[in-house]
């Protein structure tokens, strides 16, 4: 399977501890999927993944908001027939953070299989 890999806008909102990272390319938004209480991903109308939030990001990091402000990272994600997997990276010159998700969707999603990599830039 080709990896179709997007360039991604990084914002992080300090006060509020949320991380959005949205591809760059137009698309028309269709539905989300939550993967854990404060982990979303967007689909668009041709369902795939355009769009990641991330709520109390430190939090679930388990590092300092500082580093959030400007990491460096990716986001791979894998979709295949009932599953959807998140790889999350974001790095700076001293340590790596990843987060793993996982989620079953559900046979409502038109869901091709795919995986795609967002690079941060």
């Amino acid at each position: 399977m080709e990896i179709k890999q997007l360039d991604a806008e990084y914002t992080y909102d300090y006060d509020l501890d949320i991380v959005n990272i949205k591809v760059k390319q137009d698309y028309n938004y269709n539905e989300s999927i939550d993967f854990e209480i404060g982990v979303f991903l967007d689909f668009d109308d041709n369902y795939f993944p355009v769009n990641l939030e991330i709520l109390s990001a430190s939090k679930r990091l388990n590092i300092e908001k500082e580093f959030l402000i400007k990491p460096d990272g990716n986001v791979n994600i894998l979709i295949n027939s009932d599953l959807i997997k998140l790889d999350i990276y974001f790095k700076n010159d001293l340590e790596e953070h990843v987060l793993h998700y996982i989620n079953k969707h559900t046979d409502n999603l038109k869901i091709d299989d795919m995986e795609t990599k967002f690079a941060i830039v």
